[in-house]
């Protein structure tokens, strides 16, 4: 399923919960506000799930807050998994001791892991909490699990940007299998602090001069680095790069209930909490949905308007 500027329909990305163990200082916040919401019960997910079926959806992304805060994390990606979605998710890594090995036979496919800073103190004033250690234990059970590809999500700063080549020789060293390193937002608290903005321009020189193969990803037109060690290196840039929007293929489901066709826009929003809500026979709610994602591939617009 198109857009009407040309754009497939293949990413669901979730919101489970706007609750999270961390307070990191630009966190976009998936662009919904800071309100502490809980998130959708399970049926509701689920039914939703299966009407995007219908629009050439393919691959959930569980996000939140943290999604594995979640108690019914596991139930949620058993439901998604029967119905053949490939499923992933982005965590702090906090919980993925107890987890990564559940959720893998549950059916999840990979993790992206956020990891900003490899300095202890550094790390302590992106996210607020005292949690390097838990979270490169979540990261070595994600790879005993094969919770793979395992993907570090760096969000780069002015605090961390000079940690840059440590953590693409920790990747390496790791055995991680792909490293982003993402420009900031300035969506939710990105706004207030957007003043930590960093050009990831030198970053990428370095990159060119140190990379066997370069390729562009087609979502989003992300420019993917190879590194001799097998390492993949791959540049997020939503604010500097102007084709990002041209190559999104993603939808979201809030995590009180609309569906979101943009990170940036509010405006662009259709709300299907009303039926969700509502008593009517389950059939009938998924054949409104199914109307519902109409309307909302109808509205869908790039945030910047640059297009191949």
């Amino acid at each position: 399923m198109k857009d009407r500027f040309g754009r497939d329909l293949e990413d669901l990305r979730i919101t489970l919960t706007h609750a999270c163990n961390f307070s990191c200082f630009f966190c976009h916040m998936e662009g919904e506000g800071n309100e502490n919401l809980s998130g959708l019960p399970l049926r509701d997910i689920l039914l939703v799930a299966k009407a995007s079926k219908d629009f050439g959806i393919k691959y959930v992304k569980l996000t939140g807050g943290e999604p594995t805060l979640r108690r019914d994390l596991i139930e949620i990606v058993k439901g998604l998994r029967s119905l053949g979605f490939e499923i992933s998710m982005t965590t702090n890594g906090v919980l993925l001791p107890r987890l990564a090995t559940k959720l893998k036979e549950a059916g999840l496919s990979r993790v992206n892991i956020s990891l900003h800073a490899l300095d202890r103190e550094t790390f302590k004033k992106i996210t607020g909490v005292d949690a390097l250690d838990k979270v490169l234990e979540g990261i070595k059970s994600a790879i005993n699990a094969n919770l793979r590809p395992v993907k570090l999500n760096f969000v780069v700063n002015k605090m961390n940007i000079n940690e840059i080549k440590e953590i693409i020789d920790f990747s390496e060293k790791l055995g991680i299998d792909e490293l982003h390193l993402i420009e900031m937002h300035p969506v939710g608290l990105g706004k207030s602090s957007f003043s930590y903005h960093e050009n990831l321009n030198i970053i990428e020189d370095y990159l060119k001069k140190n990379s066997t193969k370069v390729t562009i990803r087609n979502k989003h037109f992300r420019p993917r680095y190879y590194l001799n060690s097998g390492l993949v290196v791959e540049v997020v840039k939503p604010y500097a790069n102007p084709i990002f929007c041209a190559g999104c293929n993603r939808i979201r489901l809030t995590v009180d209930g609309k569906l979101k066709t943009c990170l940036y826009r509010e405006d662009k929003v259709i709300d299907i909490s009303g039926i969700l809500k509502s008593n009517l026979p389950e059939d009938d709610k998924l054949e409104l949905i199914k109307e519902a994602f109409k309307l909302a591939i109808a509205i869908r617009e790039p945030n910047f308007k640059y297009t191949l």
